[in-house]
């Protein structure tokens, strides 16, 4: 099931939810949908990448879209074997 990923930039905060309205939403930028296990390794590739630093909303648009890419290349394979 895929759920919505959000990031608050001035907060350095992610959400993953299926609402589309919660609570403190207009702090929040909708970045794309990931699924639990999809969702748990974008955690980890920022974290890898990030540690404890700032990230930019650009920073995180462009990594959930390098990472989308890849995933739909990986789909693009499994489907032809």
């Amino acid at each position: 099931m895929y759920k919505g990923v959000w990031w608050s930039q001035t907060k350095q905060r992610i959400r993953y939810t299926s609402k589309h309205s919660f609570e403190d939403v207009k702090n929040y930028d909708y970045v794309g949908s990931l699924t639990q296990v999809e969702f748990d390794t974008f955690i980890e590739i920022l974290f890898v990448r990030y540690q404890d630093t700032y990230i930019s909303l650009d920073e995180i648009s462009n990594i959930y879209d390098q990472y989308r890419n890849f995933l739909n290349r990986l789909k693009d394979i499994t489907d032809k074997l």
